[in-house]
C-alpha cells in the first residue's frame, strides 16, 4: 500500500519542539555536571560517570544535528503499520538517557489489533518518549506494562495501546492544568516537552490519547487510533 505524504507548519512545529526538547536536556544535565565537578572530581566513580555523560551528550547532539537536517522539509508519511511489531522494535532500542542497568523492566502484554495508518519513524518517537516517561516515573524498582488490544466497533474499529506505570502519580490539579503545557514537568530534570510533542504526533495520526493518574497511584496512557480500513 502506498504512503500518504502530508506536510504543514503544525508537523514542522511539533518536530522543532523535539528539537529543542533534546538540546535543553542536554543543557541541564551538562549544567549539573559542572555545579558538581570541582568538589567530586577526586572520586573515580565521578569521573567515570563523567565520561559516560560527556559522550552521551555528544551524541544526543549529534543527533540532533541530523534530525535537523534531514527534518528540514517534515513530511508525515503513513503506511499501513503493525503496531504490535512497532512496540517492541521502540521496547528493545537502546536507551537514549541513563544507564542501561537503570532502566526500568517493560513487559509486554500484546492482543491482537489490527493494522494503523501511521508513519513508523515519528510514531516509533513519540511512544519511545512515554515509555521513557513511565520508566522515569517507575524508577528501577518499580513496573512498567505495555498492552494492546481491540476496540471500539465493527463500523469504526480502533486499535488502543496503554503504558502503565507503577510511579508516584500526578494530582488531579497537574492533569487538568499543566499536563499538555509546555516547559510544565512533574520530572526534577525535565523540560517538559516530551509529552506536548507525542501527544501532537498521536493527534497527526488521527489518533487519541488519555491520561489517567493519582498521586501514589501510578499512570496510564492510553492511545487509541483508527484501525486501517484498508487492512485485511
Amino acid at each position: 500500500m502506498a504512503g500518504k505524504p502530508r506536510s504543514s507548519a503544525r508537523l514542522r512545529s511539533t518536530f522543532d519542539r523535539v528539537l529543542v526538547h533534546d538540546v535543553k536536556n542536554v543543557s541541564f544535565r551538562l549544567r549539573l555536571l559542572l555545579s558538581n565537578l570541582e568538589e567530586h572530581w577526586a572520586d573515580p566513580q565521578f569521573r567515570e560517570t563523567v565520561k559516560e555523560l560527556l559522550a552521551a551528550s555528544v551524541e544526543r547532539l549529534e543527533s540532533a544535528i541530523g534530525r535537523l537536517s534531514a527534518e528540514r522539509d517534515a513530511v508525515l508519511v503513513q503506511v499501513s503499520l503493525d503496531l504490535n511489531a512497532l512496540l517492541r522494535e521502540v521496547v528493545e532500542r537502546p536507551p537514549r538517557r541513563g544507564k542501561a542497568a537503570a532502566r526500568t523492566p517493560i513487559r509486554l502484554a500484546l492482543g491482537a489489533v489490527s493494522p494503523i495508518w501511521g508513519d513508523a519513524y515519528y510514531l516509533g518517537d513519540a511512544i519511545g518518549s512515554l515509555l521513557e516517561n513511565a520508566q522515569e516515573a517507575a524508577g528501577p524498582e518499580g513496573r512498567v506494562l505495555v498492552r494492546s488490544f481491540a476496540a471500539g466497533t465493527e463500523k469504526r474499529p480502533r486499535t488502543v495501546v496503554e503504558i502503565i506505570d507503577n510511579g508516584a502519580g500526578m494530582t488531579p490539579e497537574f492533569l487538568r492544568d499543566r499536563l499538555f503545557q509546555p516547559y510544565h514537568t512533574t520530572k526534577p530534570d525535565g523540560v517538559g516537552l516530551g509529552l506536548v510533542t507525542a501527544s501532537q504526533i498521536v493527534r497527526f495520526h488521527n489518533g487519541r490519547i488519555r491520561i489517567s493518574s493519582q498521586p501514589g497511584g501510578g499512570t496510564v496512557v492510553r492511545l487509541a487510533f483508527p484501525a486501517d480500513p484498508g487492512a485485511a
